[in-house]
């Protein structure tokens, strides 16, 4: 070989070799990229920024109730020696007294709700709760139910409800009046009332509405991510990796392939997106009962999405064109139909995000009910999720592009790359068995110790 000869073939094995390293640099930048938002728990506190989130918005609504219940409450004079109030507890004012969303017990969507308070400083108090009657300009509407103990000495509590559907023009209505009759004085019957001018309107400062900042909002999310939901993420990061790889591989050009993995990242995030926002609208819509929901649908929820990501993982490797799974039998209507990959990266991020939400949907309910109380607001719910769910789009996206220089450089690596895109369809159609199986939480429960993360408190 002459000397010339072998400075060609020196110069192509170092040309190889640097295209080689560059590739690989590539790769585990956009790896660490989409591991990214891992970042949170070892920089954030989780567990105490949820504390102080919670700490800001119970303060908030202490000062803003009180103000409420000044403007709604009514004393209800008349003969005898006790003293009678009667506060009107409008929908708006129980979700601002009660964050952790028992007040809903009162269904204040389906009745008109009072809270009448009864004291006797001399003497003791009638044996039985005041009977009620509403009167609705100059209508009169019997009470529903009239809820208070009985055969009490000095003060008494009682909740008073009249169905809504029995008040006709309520919305019309002027004038709220209720009347209250019982053995005040000295066991003689006598009437008690009180009224209101409607409709009522809550000043802010007295109002749930602006509670939530979009500081609050993001921390919130940032508690969530850091606290709560680490060992679930990284499974749909695995998949997600797996899945990008696959799907740059099938390009048939570099240029191809390079616009098939941007626009596979991008439906891929607005996948699991809209999954994780419209959860939140839940969460916040429903409280305690959305976690009765995601209970309820978890298993057929599961095996649902991990049979459609079995089918999408069979896709991927049908279209490595390896021999193993060249021979798959795949229809190709989905090829016609879905040319440039969006629909399936979409289908991807929807049916991992609803299998992973309704095994995670539960720790957030619980964790939102323990540091904040009820959300109270479908629109709340899907900002604070939307937020979140914004904390891993930007590095999923990010590893996105990272890759596809990756696939650029290493262009000399294609041999092994139909081989790398069946190998990632296997690792997806693992996940699918996970989700099917009911095994989600041994794989969580396997990650999190490897993680080392700082301890909350």
């Amino acid at each position: 070989m002459t000397a010339s000869a072998l400075d060609v073939d020196t110069s192509r094995r170092i040309q190889r070799w640097r295209s080689h390293t560059v590739a690989a640099l590539w790769v585990l930048l956009a790896v660490a990229l989409a591991f990214a938002w891992l970042s949170f728990p070892y920089l954030l506190n989780g567990r105490r920024l949820l504390g102080d989130v919670g700490f800001s918005l119970q303060a908030e609504r202490m000062t803003r109730s009180a103000e409420a219940a000044r403007l709604l409450i009514r004393s209800a004079d008349g003969p005898g020696n006790a003293d009678v109030d009667v506060l009107y507890a409008t929908p708006e004012y129980l979700d601002l007294i009660d964050p952790s969303g028992a007040a809903r017990k009162y269904e204040p969507r389906r009745y008109l709700v009072f809270f009448v308070t009864e004291t006797a400083h001399v003497g003791a108090l009638p044996a039985q709760p005041p009977e009620a009657t509403l009167i609705v300009d100059g209508r009169n509407v019997p009470s529903a139910d009239v809820n208070g103990p009985h055969d009490v000495e000095h003060h008494r509590a009682s909740v008073i409800r009249f169905l809504r559907d029995d008040i006709r023009g309520l919305a019309e209505a002027k004038h709220l009046e209720i009347r209250l009759e019982s053995t005040w004085n000295r066991g003689r019957p006598s009437f008690r009332a009180a009224s209101w001018g409607l409709p009522i309107v809550l000043p802010p400062s007295a109002s749930i509405a602006g509670l939530w900042s979009f500081a609050l909002v993001l921390s919130l999310s940032a508690g969530l991510l850091s606290a709560v939901l680490t060992p679930c993420l990284l499974q749909l990061v695995v998949v997600y990796l797996a899945a990008l790889i696959g799907v740059g591989d099938q390009g048939t050009t570099r240029a191809r392939g390079t616009k098939r993995m941007i626009n596979f990242a991008i439906w891929f995030v607005l996948g699991f997106t809209v999954v994780y926002a419209l959860a939140g609208a839940l969460i916040g819509q429903l409280g305690h009962q959305s976690q009765l929901l995601f209970a309820t649908i978890n298993r057929p929820a599961g095996i649902a999405s991990g049979a459609v990501i079995i089918l999408l993982a069979l896709g991927t490797a049908h279209a490595s064109h390896t021999s193993v799974a060249c021979r798959l039998p795949m229809p190709g209507l989905l090829d016609r139909i879905d040319q440039a990959g969006s629909v399936r990266a979409a289908a991807m991020a929807v049916a991992f995000s609803v299998g992973c939400i309704t095994c995670f949907g539960g720790a957030i309910v619980g964790t939102l009910l323990l540091y904040v109380g009820s959300v109270g607001s479908a629109l709340i719910g899907a900002a604070i999720m939307l937020t979140f769910s914004a904390g891993v789009a930007i590095p999923f996206v990010a590893a996105a592009l990272a890759l596809t220089r990756a696939v650029n450089v290493g262009e000399r690596l294609a041999r092994i790359r139909p081989w790398a895109a069946f190998v990632s369809s296997v690792v997806m159609a693992a996940f699918g068995i996970v989700l099917i199986t009911d095994n989600f939480h041994a794989l969580s429960d396997w990650i999190y110790p490897y993680l080392h993360l700082p301890l909350q408190r």
